[in-house]
C-alpha cells in the first residue's frame, strides 16, 4: 500500500502580519498623528520606522527649517510624532509633517488651558500698531492694546508711530495672560493680560469705594484724559471730569509726576474712573440759583444755528431754544422765526446741569395753530418739570448725549422714533430701547 503524502497549506505573508499584530492593522489617513522611530537622517530627509516596519515615513528637512528645527536636533533611535500629509506617495513612503503635528498639539494644549481658565505666560514675538504678536504652545496669537494691563498701556495719545515704539519695547519679553477667544477653524487666537490680572485687581480694589477722595500721582497724559497711579492700581480722569471749565487739552491741568487729589466715581470691570472737578462746587449752580423750570425770562438772540437759537439771558447765562421749541408747527430753518438781535420772552424748560446752558422754549408762550381741516388743536405737553428729561429716570450720561443732539425735553423725545434715537452718537440700540420704555411709563 502506497502511503499518501499530506500537503501542508502555507500562510499568506499579509495574514502573518495580521496575526502578529493580533488582527489590529491600522490604516492611516491624511491628518492622522503617527509616532515613528528615526532610522536614518540624510541631507534632505528624516526617515522613520512606523508600526514595526509596516510603513516607512519621511519628513522633509526644509519643513523643519521653516519651523526653526534643524536635522541634527534628531538622532537615530529618537521618537517623533508627526501628522500624515500623504498616506502613500508614488515612491511608496508615508509623507509626514512635524509642522502640522506641532499645530495640532498646540491647539489641543491651548483648548485645555481655556477650558481650565488658566493663567500662563506667553512670549512677545513682535509688535504692531494694534497690539502684540505673542507665542504660546508653538502657536502665535494676538494681544490687543486694549487688553494690556494698565501699567503696560502706551500713554502717548493718538500718535500711532509712538504707540508702536512703546509696544516694540515688549518684544522678546514674557507676559502673563488668559485666552480671551480661540477658534482653530479660522485660526483665531486672542489673549488678554487685563483678564489675567482681574483677580489681583479685585483684591486691590476691595478697599476702595465710589465716592472716596484719594491722592495719587499723574502717571500719564493722553488726549482723552489723565492717568493717575494709586499705588498698585491706576485710574483715569476722563477729559470731561477734569474741570468745570472748558478743557482744550488735559496737559493744561496736570503734569506727569504731579500729586493730585481725585474722587472715585466708578469701578467697572478692571477700570477705575476718577474725577478732579467734582472736588469743587459746580459754578453753574451758583450762576443759575435765581432761575427755575417754568420761569419766564427775556433774552437777546445772539446766534442762529440749524438746530436752534442761542439766547443771552444775562451777562453770565446763555440759553438754547432748540428748533423744536421755536414754534408749534414744524420748521426747518430757525431763521424764519427769529433774527439775530431780537429780544424774546421765553420760558425755562431745563436748567442745563450737564450742558451749562438753559433750555428755553418760545412756543411754550404762544398758542398752538389750529389745523385747517377742522382737526383739533395740536396738543402740547405741559412745560416745566413734567417736560424735563430729568423726570424720565435716565442716566446722566444718556441725558447728556440727548442734549448734545439737541433733544432738551420730553416733547423733543416724543418726536423721535427708536431708530432715530439709535443713530444718535453714544446712544445705541440698548439705550434707545430704555428711552422708549421710559416714555411709556
Amino acid at each position: 500500500m502506497i502511503a499518501m503524502a499530506t500537503k501542508t497549506k502555507s500562510k499568506h505573508p499579509f495574514a502573518e502580519i495580521l496575526e502578529s499584530k493580533g488582527g489590529d492593522l491600522r490604516i492611516y489617513k491624511e491628518s492622522d498623528l503617527v509616532t515613528g522611530t528615526v532610522t536614518a537622517i540624510t541631507n534632505n530627509r528624516i526617515w522613520l520606522d512606523i508600526d514595526d516596519g509596516r510603513f516607512i515615513g519621511i519628513i522633509s528637512n526644509r519643513e523643519l527649517a521653516e519651523e526653526g528645527i534643524v536635522a541634527p536636533d534628531f538622532k537615530v533611535g529618537d521618537q517623533i510624532t508627526a501628522s500624515v500629509l500623504i498616506p502613500e506617495s508614488e515612491e511608496g513612503f508615508m509623507v509626514l509633517s512635524i509642522r502640522d503635528a506641532l499645530q495640532n498639539q498646540g491647539w489641543e494644549a491651548l483648548e485645555a488651558r481655556k477650558a481650565k481658565d488658566e493663567i500662563f505666560d506667553v512670549k512677545v514675538v513682535e509688535a504692531n500698531r494694534g497690539g502684540l504678536i505673542v507665542e504660546a504652545d508653538g502657536l502665535r496669537g494676538f494681544l490687543p492694546v486694549s487688553q494690556l494691563a494698565p501699567e503696560h498701556y502706551p500713554r502717548v495719545g493718538s500718535d500711532r508711530d509712538e504707540i508702536l515704539a512703546r509696544l516694540a519695547e515688549f518684544e522678546g519679553k514674557t507676559m502673563t495672560v488668559k485666552i480671551l477667544d480661540l477658534d482653530k477653524n479660522i485660526n483665531k487666537l486672542i489673549f488678554s493680560e487685563r483678564t489675567a490680572r482681574r483677580e489681583e485687581f479685585d483684591k486691590l480694589v476691595s478697599g476702595i469705594k465710589v465716592g472716596d477722595v484719594i491722592e495719587g500721582k499723574v502717571s500719564g497724559i493722553v488726549d482723552f484724559g489723565i492717568f493717575v497711579s494709586l499705588g498698585q492700581l491706576e485710574g483715569l480722569v476722563h477729559i470731561s471730569e477734569i474741570s468745570w471749565d472748558k478743557v482744550n487739552h488735559p496737559g493744561d491741568f496736570a503734569k506727569v509726576g504731579a500729586t493730585v487729589k481725585v474722587q472715585v466715581i466708578g469701578i467697572d470691570d478692571d477700570k477705575i474712573s476718577l474725577s478732579m472737578k467734582r472736588l469743587e462746587s459746580d459754578p453753574w449752580l451758583e450762576v443759575i440759583k435765581d432761575f427755575k423750570v417754568g420761569q419766564e425770562v427775556e433774552g437777546l438772540v445772539t446766534q442762529i444755528m440749524p438746530f436752534g437759537v442761542f439766547v443771552k439771558v444775562n451777562e453770565k447765562v446763555d440759553g438754547l431754544i432748540h428748533i423744536s421749541e421755536l414754534a408749534h408747527e414744524h420748521i426747518t430753518d430757525p431763521g424764519t422765526v427769529v433774527k439775530e438781535g431780537d429780544r424774546l420772552k421765553v420760558k425755562v424748560i431745563d436748567l442745563g446741569p450737564d450742558s451749562h446752558r438753559l433750555g428755553l422754549s418760545l412756543k411754550a408762550l404762544t398758542k398752538p395753530t389750529m389745523v385747517v381741516s377742522g382737526a383739533p388743536v395740536v396738543k402740547v405737553p405741559p412745560v416745566g418739570v413734567k417736560n424735563s428729561l430729568d423726570q424720565l429716570g435716565l442716566s446722566a450720561g444718556v441725558v447728556k448725549k440727548l442734549r448734545e443732539a439737541g433733544i432738551n425735553s420730553v416733547e423733543d423725545l416724543s418726536k423721535k422714533t427708536e431708530a432715530e434715537l439709535e443713530s444718535i452718537p453714544g446712544i445705541g440700540k440698548v439705550s434707545a430701547a430704555k428711552i422708549i420704555a421710559s416714555m411709556k411709563k
